[in-house]
């Protein structure tokens, strides 16, 4: 195999949650682009119907499943048609997170409701679908767990979302370890300040008001993009980091 082929994904059935917009619908049509099949997971029907069209428009397969990750029955109902409609699972990209209400709550102030949820939407989700993806992956496989540079950087006001954060660099470190035999690997990306509707929302600030926000508090000056992230997914997916696992890497700009 040359080098260029080591980074394609062909043939390859991939499965990418909160895919409907923002980083994941970036990682979806960059895994498409490089030849894979992809399955869109997200809340919104209307997202991922448009995402799995653009798939779809690259001569890829597509599957378009709205479901919530917090519904700990969706994952695996989801997964079990993936297998029987595309034939093979081969990557699944851990990406829905954030937070849902759009507020920040300081560590002092934070309830143990808004502590859990936040643990259960940033981590506890994540843990379950590398569980169930690793338990179809039947000739070894790709995890990837989208996480943020909040996991080691002090974020005032996203405390539960930081704890959660570097709470996935522990588990995809141990897990790599105890899914190496089976050559399933386990690793994640720590995206920066990528100008996204969560990232706006929860800010309460304009697009340009962001996009500024994003270039001063940057090194390289600019905000990120979906793109970025999906360049960092599709070398993790590809043959070409089959000796790559339990890793993570910040794509933020030198932030």
């Amino acid at each position: 195999m040359g080098m260029y082929e080591r980074f394609r994904l062909d043939g390859k059935v991939a499965v990418v949650t909160g895919g409907g917009r923002g980083i994941g619908k970036g990682i979806a049509i960059g895994f498409a682009e490089c030849g894979a099949d992809v399955v869109v997971i997200a809340r919104r029907q209307a997202d991922v119907d448009a995402v799995a069209k653009e798939i779809e428009a690259l001569g890829r397969r597509s599957l378009a499943i709205s479901a919530d990750v917090m519904d700990w029955t969706s994952i695996p109902a989801a997964l079990d048609r993936v297998v029987s409609e595309l034939g093979r699972l081969d990557i699944m990209v851990n990406n829905a997170g954030g937070n849902l209400d759009r507020k920040m709550y300081p560590l002092p102030e934070i309830s143990m409701e808004k502590w859990d949820e936040q643990i259960a939407l940033n981590m506890k989700t994540k843990f379950w679908g590398s569980q169930q993806a690793a338990k179809r992956m039947k000739d070894g496989g790709r995890i990837i767990n989208i996480i943020s540079v909040a996991a080691h950087h002090p974020s005032l006001g996203f405390g539960a979302y930081s704890s959660a954060n570097n709470g996935m660099i522990a588990f995809t470190r141990t897990m790599a370890v105890e899914l190496a035999p089976r050559k399933i690997t386990v690793n994640c990306i720590a995206p920066g300040i990528v100008v996204t509707d969560m990232f706006k929302e929860t800010l309460g600030i304009s697009d340009e008001q962001a996009k500024k926000m994003a270039a001063e508090q940057t090194p390289l000056g600019r905000t990120g993009y979906p793109e970025d992230v999906a360049a960092a997914a599709c070398f993790f997916a590809s043959p070409a980091a089959e000796w790559t696992t339990g890793q993570f890497i910040d794509v933020a700009g030198g932030r």
